[in-house]
């Protein structure tokens, strides 16, 4: 059963204000979009978003999140008004895809960007812009297998079973069947196991996580 980040009748709005955010900061004060949302996972806007803080997910403006993100972050502070208009552009849709997807598969914003940048968001606006939620989610999900798949295709370049690279490493088989299928995301392993796999198939740790 998927446990959802938080509750889904706060995701209407959570969508709509992660949108502005982006949106704003893209077009109104002409941030890169990759840099901004690094300021985004620097601040304590990216948690509570996560968390379901409702001050944030709902009780909050784009505008006033962007506002958020750069106090906390620059010693800049804004000061203009922003009137949300909710434009459907292709900042604002990333922003929007990110807000869904965060909340479907309880991953952490930093976990998402590290895998799917601002610009590969941006590369997918033309063709699922008009598409259901379900379909950007199967996207972004392959996404993570994708990742994932790396250590198994480095295996079987070594000739390598898991058995052998579970003994190699001294990582455990469980674990190595977890990361290949997907239950475990290997971005999230300590880097203690990252060295030792990487030792053990004689690649660079980059080889292993992108």
């Amino acid at each position: 059963m998927t446990t959802y980040a938080y509750n889904p009748i706060y995701l209407d709005r959570a969508g709509k204000v992660m949108g502005n955010m982006l949106h704003d900061a893209v077009y109104e004060f002409h941030y890169d979009g990759n840099d901004f949302l690094q300021l985004f996972i620097q601040s304590e806007v990216a948690e509570e978003m996560e968390n379901g803080n409702p001050k944030y997910i709902a009780g909050m403006s784009g505008g006033e999140l962007f506002s958020d993100v750069i106090r906390q972050t620059t010693d800049y502070m804004v000061e203009e008004f922003l009137v949300e208009t909710y434009e459907r552009s292709d900042a604002y849709w990333v922003g929007w895809a990110l807000a869904h997807y965060q909340w479907y598969s309880g991953r952490s914003f930093r976990d998402i960007l590290d895998t799917v940048s601002f610009n590969d968001l941006i590369s997918l606006y033309g063709t699922l812009h008009e598409a259901d939620a379900e379909k950007i989610y199967e996207v972004l999900e392959a996404h993570f297998e994708q990742e994932n798949h790396r250590l198994k295709r480095l295996r079987k370049y070594c000739a390598m079973t898991q058995e052998e690279l579970s003994e190699e490493s001294g990582v455990s088989l469980n674990t190595l069947r977890a990361y290949e299928r997907n239950a475990k995301d290997v971005h999230k392993a300590q880097a203690d196991i990252i060295l030792r796999l990487a030792r053990a198939l004689k690649c660079n740790i980059d080889d292993i996580i992108g």
